[in-house]
């Protein structure tokens, strides 16, 4: 049973809201855009700080991460409400229990440190190339905001990929062990295709945000190993659940044409010893039917969103560049 005093902070934010997911998201982009922009007004004289080189960079950096952060908790929140759709369509549909283990597996406490760690060492480095290492002078400014957001934002992209690793390697693991092929049933596996579909979208949105960064230049450094990171997560959880469930179809597959082709033999030989044969073209279009079935288990609506999803790194990027454009403009005007 689920410890609902364990469920992670950022998702029972969204669960307790009562506006929605997409206006809760709003919200809290709002508020923490709107707070940058507040600091800078206190603590800079704005209209040098938004027409300075370096004061582009930390708007647009500050933008960016923003972006990053209503995404991180708003894809967290899809992703683990889809995950508990699909494990309830499991249990009725093929009868596979699913564990609920995302919230509350301890890997998550390390994922937690571990990304609060990578975010002090982040700031570190925004320190270093801002502000000469002046870590007073840092905090006098928009340190005021960098300092705390970073590590938050660090440990929720941490939570997102242990999450993800919780999910794809308990469901890789109830595939292999649990799961029953029934090759006169094989539409029935087009969830587990909508599955991995889902875990890879989820962070092809992030690898979209993630280009903003190399608009600028000295953002770039930032955001290679998380663009790699986010590709390599969302490739994982295509495959943590595509390839199981393709090994038990390619093995289903096997020994039902290997008992196909012994009574294909068997008829065969029976025929050449006079008798009709009447079984052999029944037996040769069912051995056809069962090589035709697809070893990936997705059906046509699903595939068919591949070349759109194979977009989504693309439409953020370009939007967030216009939304971008658009208020360094109404800043400047």
């Amino acid at each position: 049973m689920e410890d609902r005093n364990r469920q992670l902070a950022e998702l029972k934010l969204y669960r307790l809201s009562p506006v929605g997911p997409a206006l809760t998201t709003f919200i809290i982009g709002a508020v923490t855009w709107g707070t940058f922009l507040g600091i800078v007004a206190l603590t800079e004289d704005f209209n040098a700080f938004i027409a300075a080189d370096q004061g582009q960079s930390m708007l647009r950096l500050s933008f960016i991460l923003t972006l990053i952060l209503c995404a991180a908790l708003a894809v967290n929140f899809y992703d683990e409400e889809a995950s508990r759709r699909d494990i309830a369509d499991l249990d009725r549909e093929l009868g596979i229990k699913v564990p609920l283990e995302r919230e509350v597996h301890p890997i998550l406490t390390m994922a937690t440190w571990g990304g609060l760690a990578g975010g002090v060492v982040f700031v570190a480095l925004l320190v270093f190339l801002t502000a000469d290492g002046d870590i007073l002078a840092f905090l006098a400014s928009i340190g005021l905001w960098f300092i705390p957001m970073t590590p938050i934002l660090w440990m929720l992209m941490a939570r997102g990929v242990a999450g993800s690793i919780i999910s794809g390697g308990v469901l890789s693991k109830v595939i292999r062990e649990e799961l029953t092929i029934d090759l006169y049933r094989h539409h029935e596996l087009a969830i587990f295709g909508r599955i991995a579909m889902r875990g890879a979208f989820v962070w092809l949105i992030f690898v979209g945000i993630i280009l903003l960064f190399f608009v600028d230049n000295e953002l770039a450094v930032f955001a290679q190993p998380t663009l790699v990171i986010s590709l390599g997560i969302a490739s994982y959880n295509f495959v943590a659940t595509m390839r199981p469930i393709r090994s038990k179809i390619r093995e289903a597959k096997e020994a039902e044409l290997t008992l196909i082709r012994e009574r294909l033999a068997r008829a065969r030989t029976e025929m050449e010893k006079g008798a009709p044969g009447a079984e052999i073209p029944a037996l040769i279009a069912l051995e056809t039917r069962i090589e035709d079935i697809r070893e990936w288990p997705m059906d046509l609506p699903t595939a068919a969103r591949l070349p759109l999803y194979l977009l989504i790194p693309v439409v953020p990027w370009a939007l967030g560049i216009l939304a971008e454009s658009q208020i360094e403009r109404w800043m400047g005007g």
